[in-house]
C-alpha cells in the first residue's frame, strides 16, 4: 500500500534511536512527522497539530503509554485518532478496545509491515481529520487523573492459552484492562513499572516464572503491587510471594477484586 503523502504521524518513544529512526523512515515515505519523548509532551504535540496516526511506546517513564491513551480519549476531537502501540515484549496480548488502541506492533519492526499499517491508519483517519481545522487548547493532565477512568490494569502470565483467554474475558467484563502473555519474560518487571498494575497473576508453570518472581520481589518500587503465584493443579511450590494451589478462574478474579478494597 502506498503511503498517504499528506499524512501526519506522531512517534512517541523514550528511546532516542527508535524515535529518530522511525522519524526518518516515515519522513522518507512523505509523512509529516512529529516526535515526543513521553506522554505529556505527546499530548502537547497532539493539541498543537492533530495527527492522522500515532505510534506509541507502551512503556515510558513519567506519563506512560496507557495514561497517554486515557488522556487522549477524553478529548472528543481526538477520540478517533488511530494509535499503534509499540512494545518490545513479544507475544504480549493487550485488550486493545479497553486500552483505546488500534494495533500492537512488536519491536524490532518489520518495516514494510509497519508502513502498511501506518498507511492504512492514516487513510482511515483522513476523513475525520478534515473537520478539525483549529488546534484544541491543551490542558495538562496529571497521570493520576488519567487513571481514574477504569479499574486499572491486571498483568497476567498463564501458559495455557485457552485458560488465558477465559480469564482475560472475565476480568475485562469487570472493567479491568488486561495485559497478558504466555511466558514469564524478564520484561515483566519493566511492564509493571510502566503500567503500575492493580495485581500481577503469575502461572508457576510458565517458563521463567521463578526468575520473574525473584526479579519482581527484589525491586523495591514494585513492593506495593500484589503478586499472586498460582498453579492450576497440585502444589504451588516454594516462592516468596503469595501462592495458590489448585487455582480456578474464580479464585484469581476474586484475588484481583480483593485488591480494590486494600
Amino acid at each position: 500500500m502506498a503511503a498517504v503523502k499528506e499524512g501526519r504521524v506522531l512517534v512517541v518513544d523514550d528511546e532516542p534511536m527508535v524515535r529518530e529512526t522511525l522519524g526518518q523512515v516515515l519522513s522518507d515515505e512523505g509523512y509529516v512527522v512529529d516526535l515526543a519523548v513521553d506522554g505529556e509532551s505527546a499530548l502537547e504535540r497532539v493539541h498543537a497539530a492533530r495527527p492522522d496516526a500515532i505510534l506509541l511506546d507502551l512503556m515510558m517513564p513519567g506519563m506512560n503509554g496507557r495514561q497517554f491513551l486515557q488522556a487522549l480519549r477524553e478529548v472528543p476531537a481526538f477520540a478517533e485518532v488511530p494509535v499503534l502501540i509499540m512494545t518490545a515484549v513479544h507475544g504480549l496480548n493487550v485488550n486493545l478496545v479497553t486500552l483505546g488502541a488500534s494495533e500492537v506492533v512488536e519491536k524490532p519492526f518489520n518495516v514494510d509491515e509497519l508502513l502498511n499499517k501506518i498507511a492504512l491508519a492514516v487513510y482511515r483517519s483522513r476523513d475525520a481529520n478534515k473537520s478539525i481545522t483549529q488546534p484544541v487548547p491543551f490542558v495538562s493532565t496529571p497521570p493520576a487523573t488519567a487513571l481514574e477512568q477504569d479499574r486499572g490494569v491486571v498483568l497476567i502470565v498463564e501458559h495455557d492459552r485457552g485458560r488465558l483467554q477465559q480469564l482475560d474475558l472475565m476480568l475485562s467484563t469487570r472493567g479491568y484492562t488486561v495485559v497478558s502473555m504466555t511466558r514469564a519474560l524478564v520484561q515483566i518487571s519493566r511492564l509493571a513499572r510502566a503500567l503500575r498494575p492493580r495485581a500481577i497473576l503469575l502461572d508457576l508453570k510458565s517458563d521463567g516464572a521463578n526468575d520473574v518472581v525473584r526479579d519482581l520481589r527484589t525491586a523495591k518500587e514494585l513492593d506495593d503491587i500484589p503478586l499472586l503465584v498460582f498453579e492450576r493443579d497440585g502444589d504451588s511450590g516454594g516462592t516468596d510471594a503469595e501462592t495458590l494451589a489448585g487455582a480456578t478462574d474464580i479464585d484469581l478474579v476474586n484475588f484481583v477484586e480483593k485488591q480494590r478494597s486494600i
